[in-house]
């Protein structure tokens, strides 16, 4: 992974330990370690037990001390962001329309939570559980339990980066091209929201 700037290397430093805590890699006895090259120079980090108080290598803060989080800690704050990136996701257009527009649209969805880690392959359970918990409540097709089961018999149960039109499995290219839209926005309104 080639980081560009120190902002982006603490960005991904918070997002890498946040996604750690959500797996439940915090308890005590794990450890952590990070590898900093810069100019030529190479450092080790140690990540010390406790996530919440910053990592420090002589002296220099280097990961900032997440904001205290409410009740359930970073999970919490992790659901806020994702169920923000969704309704952004919302109010995006298509030409002279919503981008999200069809039911099937929640697959793109799914993917994309899916190739980040949010949500675990082929757990349509828990991904309902999971979207029920980070929807807006203004949504443009809400979402149902069936929303995403179809997906195993198209192209969009593959990764994102691995999707490619076929006329066998996805039909007309135009919704393809609409789903193929819908995720890649969505991935880059994640991105863009540190997720």
């Amino acid at each position: 992974m080639n980081l560009k700037s120190e902002e982006e290397v603490l960005d991904f430093m918070t997002r890498l330990l946040e996604r750690l805590h959500q797996a439940g890699f915090d308890q005590q006895g794990c450890h952590y370690q990070f590898v900093y090259v810069q100019a030529c120079t190479q450092q080790t980090l140690p990540i010390p037990p406790c996530l919440g108080r910053g990592v420090e290598s002589s002296g220099t803060t280097l990961y900032p001390a997440p904001d205290p989080a409410p009740e359930r800690g970073g999970e919490l704050v992790v659901e806020e962001r994702i169920r923000r990136c969704i309704g952004l996701l919302m109010a995006e257009r298509y030409g002279n329309e919503p981008l999200f527009n069809l039911q099937g649209h929640w697959q793109a969805v799914y993917r994309i939570l899916v190739d980040k880690g949010y949500c675990r392959e082929s757990d349509f359970d828990g991904f309902d559980v999971f979207v029920r918990r980070v929807m807006p409540e203004k949504v443009n097709k809400p979402y149902r339990h069936d929303s995403v089961r179809n997906i195993n018999k198209t192209d969009f149960n593959k990764p994102f980066t691995k999707w490619h039109y076929s006329t066998e499995t996805s039909g007309n290219r135009i919704p393809y091209e609409r789903m193929v839209a819908v995720a890649s926005r969505f991935s880059a309104i994640l991105e863009d929201n540190g997720l």
